[in-house]
C-alpha cells in the first residue's frame, strides 16, 4: 500500500519537476538580453577603471630637499604656471606623470662658507623651459629647449625675487635636461649644452 502511494506521489510530482527544469534550463530571449546588458556594463566599467585620470592645476610649486653628509640640506624649487597631473592604472599600481608648462626652476648645487669672513654662500643652477615632464613614480624630471644659468649667491636660501641673468657666471641653452631624485645628490644631465662664461 505504501509503495503504491509513493509511486502515485512520484508520478504527480514528475510534471512539476519537468516544468521546473524547463523554466531553469531553457534560455529565453529576455534572459539573453539581460545577460548581454550585464556583459556590456562590465566592459564599460573595466575600461573606465583602466583609463587615465587627469587633474589640471595652476601655479604649481614643488619644493624638494636633500640632506647631505654634513647635515646641510640642498633645496630644489620647481615652479610652473600650470600643469596636468595624469594618473594611469598599471596592474595594481598607479603611474603618476605631471606635464608642467612655463617652468622656472632653482637647484642648489653646493652650500659653502667664504674662507675669510665665514659668510654663507651657495652655488645654484637656474633654468627656464616652456614645458617639461615630472614622473612621480621614478622621481625623474625632463625638459626640452632649456635656458640654463649657473650662479654664486650669498646666503643658503634660494632667491625669491626676479632673476638677474647678468649675475650668472655661466649661461647657455641646452637641447634638453634631465635629473632624477635619488640618494643625497640628484643626477643632473644637460644634453647639447652651449655655454658662455660671463665676465664678473
Amino acid at each position: 500500500m505504501f509503495k503504491k502511494k509513493m509511486i502515485l506521489f512520484s508520478l504527480a510530482l514528475l510534471p512539476l519537476v519537468v516544468i521546473w527544469l524547463v523554466q531553469v534550463g531553457l534560455m529565453r530571449k529576455s534572459d539573453l538580453n539581460t545577460y548581454q546588458t550585464m556583459i556590456e556594463e562590465k566592459k564599460i566599467a573595466s575600461s573606465s577603471t583602466h583609463s587615465p585620470t587627469n587633474q589640471h592645476r595652476k601655479c604649481v610649486q614643488k619644493d624638494i630637499w636633500f640632506t647631505q653628509d654634513n647635515y646641510s640640506r640642498l633645496h630644489y624649487k620647481i615652479a610652473s604656471e600650470n600643469s596636468i597631473l595624469t594618473l594611469t592604472p598599471v596592474k595594481n599600481k598607479f603611474e603618476v606623470v605631471e606635464t608642467l608648462k612655463e617652468i622656472k626652476c632653482w637647484m642648489q648645487d653646493k652650500l659653502l662658507y667664504e674662507d675669510e669672513t665665514d659668510l654663507p654662500l651657495q652655488q645654484a643652477r637656474y633654468f627656464e623651459a616652456k614645458d617639461g615632464v615630472y614622473r612621480h613614480s621614478s622621481q625623474e624630471f625632463i625638459a626640452n629647449s632649456v635656458a640654463l644659468s649657473m650662479f654664486r649667491l650669498s646666503g643658503h636660501s634660494l632667491p625669491t625675487g626676479p632673476v638677474n641673468e647678468k649675475e650668472a657666471f655661466l649661461s647657455g641653452v641646452a637641447h634638453n635636461i634631465s635629473f632624477q631624485f635619488g640618494g643625497k645628490t640628484p643626477q643632473f644631465q644637460a644634453n647639447q649644452f652651449k655655454a658662455m662664461v660671463n665676465n664678473e
